[in-house]
């Protein structure tokens, strides 16, 4: 706390002070003003003492003739008071006892030692806060009041103030102080509190004034008017701001209403002509204006249906009490309903029986009964409905009853109720009890191993039957079946006689296509790490018909291995059990290399569920009515050494109702299937879908924009990466827009691709193509926004091209293959294919018919005056043969790419700009069992470029009749001698299609083949 200051130190600074004055002035020196060096003194009013109430103590400073007081401070405390403590500026109220310390300073800046005076209450402090009444406290009143408010503080210090405020905050001492009676001609929410002398505050109180000088409004619903048979009115109050509305008093006579008129208190029921005239009063006493409103009952229009009742529940069995409730309806154009009468001891109910008025408590065997008329008098026929009362359990038997047993068992559940009846009865085999979620027992159970059967039954009353099991020991037959499959697994082809019992079918499959690689058949399996086996026998010939889950017992008389596939043939088939679950022998194999195991794969015709993702390029042909896709899994990865041999297979039309392409991910769940033909040497491993529902979790990219080509000066092409939706193109031709073009038409031309109407396109001017968003794929898919766009060059007329002659066999891959055109135009973006690879894609230059095109593959750019820095797009002669060995000068020279022909079983192809194949040859050698070659023939053939068109009937294979090698060129003549003056090339202009077009010969490129 501060201090006083000391008045010899500002004496001292005053003498100095005139000493300056007097050393820097000049002339006559001024006489000093007078200097005050005396303190102020202070005097409390009263002194100190003891008191039996509060006091008011008062602080007085006096200065007598000196520069007078300018401030005086002081503590409760008694603490020094200092220039920091509280500043005196008005009496104050004590009621407690206090010592007060106090001093003054003058405007000399002279301070007085602090004075001290010490007040005693021998009765004690003021702790209570005073109290404020208000008169008259609040309510709603329909004119402006004064009110008044009033403190008292009883034994205290006594009130100092009383504070409000009128918006509802929360007064508080600087809210304004009551002074005298407040003015209230508003509904307003009046808060207050007081304060006594020695600061006690009470806690704020508050008082609601609703001013209410409007009457309340009136309205009835529906309006007056006319009706048929009864009308229910609704009367309605508003007394919007004000006090409220206190009742509605209303008459149905026509004579006015009054306070003393019956009260509205529900819905008036008007069946006949009414006048209804009514008004309402506010809790002030403001009344409304009288409102009427006529009513006019048509009797043209005569009610003569009977209401209808429904009980709910209905009658039935409970095994508890049950709350019955009764429900009148009469229909639209009725009268209403006017009640409902029952009777529970079966008696036909009448007008004097009980009336219905809310549920009916039914807690025994009860024959209720019960009817309702309407307003108009018509009485419904009475009803009936039975409560049977049923708290007895059922009771269910096993047969045979648990025990030891060295065969399958099968199991009855027989369930039994004198009461309701059973209803249904729930098992577990697993050792756990059965509740709501368990197996629903549907008929005998086979039990191929030791088990225990838990079991209990519920009757239609709801009544639940206690647990009961039995435990039945026996061998595990499922071990033995699948070492019965084993056995015929392992059997040398041919005739057996073996038998399998206790197999579980998990897998009924159709024929397709070619029924000696694709038949009918099922597959067994007795345990989830296998083996299992398929059987080629049509389900449907078999009696009983047999099902998925099916146990059944089987003797095989033939065991046979048919393109890598070990099938058996039966003599006896009968079924041991339904009902199986098959799902417990389900094995996910998507983590695992499913191609283990050689020529016996390791997962062959087992159930499994297996996870992947469809690759590139797609689907192609793999048998009659089926296609094949590259798969990958995380146990078999893209780029693996697996991968080449593990396809996603399926029956033809699912790939395109299910909308499958590249880029999809599905798991599939059916038994593995496996195809090896009698020349590879590992075999294709095929997870197989043969109907849709083997297929689950498919997920696939959102359809992108491929490319786009010109086919028409007025049509462009455009390919998407996913079936279509027919539905999200606009024929418009709206969602595609190309700068430069008008696109006034777009049509499916398949089902990935649009075709486009544009107007004029300038020849190889680029063009690029943006497609909207709003085009989907079949599963809803939008187009994907990061791939809209492609770009095209304007229509330029394809060249149509024919192969002519293949040097297959010089040095370092420089392969030469040599092209005739025989349709003018444009080589731009044409592809020389070997098989699926790309061999050379062609430069833009416009060929005559008749020309001679030389592809120079792997060319050699290095070696001086051999390979020409590039292909000829200018002339035949752009590189002359004189300048460059290698090039013709009667024949355009183009270069490929750096991989030559190769030699062995394959397909040469030529296709044009938009990937239709103009020409091709198959060519083979001799011995050669290339697994991949049927398969391009097969393509080749299917696109109309080589015949015959198929092999007796059946796509061309190594074992076919006539066989892939039969229908093909042999060329291993062509690779007798290395360099390119021995060549295969056709005879002539023959053009079959045909292995006869073509020959092995003297080397005659860059001029025409002779005939």
């Amino acid at each position: 706390m501060s201090q006083p200051p000391l008045w010899p130190l500002r004496r001292v600074a005053m003498l100095l002070t005139a000493q300056l004055v007097l050393a820097c002035g000049g002339g006559e020196p001024t006489p000093p003003p007078p200097i005050d060096l005396t303190p102020p003194t202070t005097r409390a009013t009263p002194a100190g003492g003891d008191f039996t109430t509060s006091v008011v103590v008062t602080l007085a400073c006096d200065d007598g003739g000196g520069s007078g007081c300018a401030a005086t401070y002081y503590t409760l405390d008694g603490t020094t008071p200092g220039t920091g403590s509280t500043q005196y500026r008005e009496p104050f109220t004590l009621g407690s006892t206090t010592t007060v310390r106090f001093y003054s300073v003058d405007a000399a800046g002279n301070a007085e030692a602090p004075g001290t005076a010490t007040y005693t209450l021998a009765g004690g402090a003021d702790t209570v806060a005073p109290s404020t009444v208000v008169n008259p406290a609040g309510g709603a009143f329909n004119s402006p009041r004064s009110v008044t408010l009033t403190c008292d503080d009883g034994e205290g210090s006594g009130c100092a103030a009383t504070h409000y405020t009128l918006d509802g905050r929360v007064p508080t001492q600087a809210s304004p102080r009551y002074t005298a009676p407040l003015a209230i001609t508003t509904s307003v929410t009046l808060r207050f509190l007081s304060v006594d002398r020695v600061g006690n505050l009470e806690a704020a109180q508050q008082a609601r004034y609703v001013v209410d000088t409007q009457a309340p409004q009136v309205a009835a619903t529906p309006r007056g008017g006319g009706f048929t048979t009864s009308r229910a009115v609704t009367l309605t109050c508003d007394d919007s701001e004000g006090s409220g509305c206190a009742a509605i008093h209303y008459t149905t006579n026509g004579s006015l209403p009054s306070l003393e008129s019956p009260v509205y208190q529900e819905p008036l029921l008007l069946t006949a002509t009414t006048h209804v005239r009514f008004m309402a009063v506010d809790w002030v006493g403001n009344v409304s204006d009288v409102v009427s409103e006529q009513y006019t009952r048509d009797t043209s229009v005569e009610d003569r249906t009977a209401p209808t009742t429904t009980a709910s529940p209905a009658g039935g069995d409970y095994w508890s009490a049950q709350s019955v409730v009764l429900s009148c309806t009469d229909d639209a154009e009725g009268s209403g309903c006017a009640g409902t009468y029952y009777t529970v001891d079966g008696s036909a109910p009448t007008t004097s029986s009980t009336r219905y008025a809310g549920p009916i408590s039914v807690a025994a065997t009860t024959t209720l009964r019960f009817f309702s008329l309407d307003l108009a008098g018509n009485v419904e026929l009475a009803k009936t409905e039975q409560y049977t009362m049923d708290t007895t359990p059922p009771t269910t038997t096993a047969t045979p009853v648990g025990g030891v047993y060295q065969d399958a068992v099968t199991v009855t559940l027989a369930c039994s109720d004198s009461g309701s009846g059973c209803a249904q009865t729930r098992y577990t085999l697993d050792g756990s009890a059965p509740g709501a979620g368990s197996p629903l027992y549907a008929g005998p159970l086979t039990l191929t191993r030791s088990l225990m059967v838990r079991f209990a039954s519920t009757d239609v009353a709801g009544n639940v039957e206690q647990v009961k099991q039995e435990s039945y020991v026996l061998p595990d037959l499922d071990r033995q079946a699948s070492e019965q499959i084993q056995v015929v697994r392992d059997a040398p082809n041919g005739p057996v006689s073996l038998v399998i019992s206790g197999a579980r079918m998990t897998y009924l499959k159709a024929g397709v296509g070619n029924l000696t690689n694709d038949p009918a058949g099922f597959f067994l399996q007795a345990e989830r790490s296998g083996p299992a086996l398929f059987v080629p026998v049509d389900p449907s010939t078999l009696s009983p018909v047999p099902q998925v889950g099916d146990r059944v017992r089987v003797t095989v008389n033939g065991k046979s291995v048919v393109n890598g596939q070990t099938r058996a043939t039966l003599s006896s088939f009968s079924v041991l059990g339904s009902g199986a679950p098959v799902t417990e022998l389900l094995q996910d194999v998507s983590e695992v290399d499913v191609t283990t195991g050689g020529t016996l794969p390791d997962y062959e015709s087992e159930y499994i569920s297996i996870t992947g993702t469809i690759g590139s390029p797609g689907f192609s042909a793999a048998g009659p009515g089926h296609l094949q896709a590259p798969f990958t899994t995380v146990g078999v990865p893209a780029g693996s050494t697996s991968a080449s041999v593990l396809r996603l297979r399926l029956v033809e039309p699912l790939r395109d109702s299910l909308s499958l392409t590249s880029g999809c991910t599905l798991t599939v769940t059916s038994p593995l299937w496996v195809f090896m033909s009698g020349s590879q040497m590992r075999p294709t491993i095929q997870p197989s879908v043969w109907t849709a529902s083997d297929v689950s979790g498919l997920e696939c990219p959102a359809p992108r924009v491929i490319n786009a080509w010109a086919t028409g000066r007025n049509t462009v092409m455009v390919r998407f990466g996913r079936p279509l939706d027919p539905t999200s193109l606009l024929a418009n031709g709206s969602q595609f827009s190309v700068p430069g073009l008008n696109v006034t038409q777009a049509r499916m031309e398949d089902d990935t691709v649009v075709a486009l109407t544009t107007s004029d396109q300038a020849p190889r001017q680029p063009y690029t193509l943006t497609v909207a968003t709003t085009i989907r794929d079949m599963r809803g898919l939008f187009l994907d926004p990061a791939a809209t766009q492609t770009s095209f060059p304007g229509y330029l007329l394809a060249a149509r091209l024919r192969l002519s002659e293949v040097a297959p066999n010089v040095p370092n891959g420089r392969d030469l293959v040599e092209l005739i055109v025989r349709e003018g135009g444009s080589t731009a973006g044409a592809t020389l294919m070997d098989g699926n690879s790309t061999l050379a894609t062609l430069p833009d230059v416009q060929v005559a018919v008749g020309d001679i095109i030389v592809v120079h593959l792997n060319p050699d750019r290095v070696t001086p005056g051999t390979d020409a820095p590039a292909a000829e797009t200018l002339s035949k002669t752009q590189y002359p043969a004189s300048s460059y060995s290698s090039n013709f000068d009667n024949a355009w020279d183009f270069h490929g790419g750096t991989f030559g022909v190769g030699t062995g079983n394959r397909t040469l192809r030529i296709r044009d700009a938009f990937d239709v194949t103009q020409d091709g040859v198959a060519v083979v050698v001799t011995g050669n069992a290339f697994p991949g070659y049927p398969a391009l023939l097969q393509a080749l053939q299917g696109e109309g470029q080589w015949s015959p068109a198929n092999c007796g009937g059946v796509p061309c294979t190594y074992e076919s009749t006539p066989s892939a090698m039969d229908v093909s060129f042999a060329w291993e003549d062509a690779f007798i001698y290395p360099g390119r003056d021995y060549t295969l090339q056709r005879n002539g202009t023959m053009d079959n299609g045909t292995r006869g077009d073509w020959r092995i010969d003297f080397a005659t490129l860059g001029a025409l083949n002779p005939h």
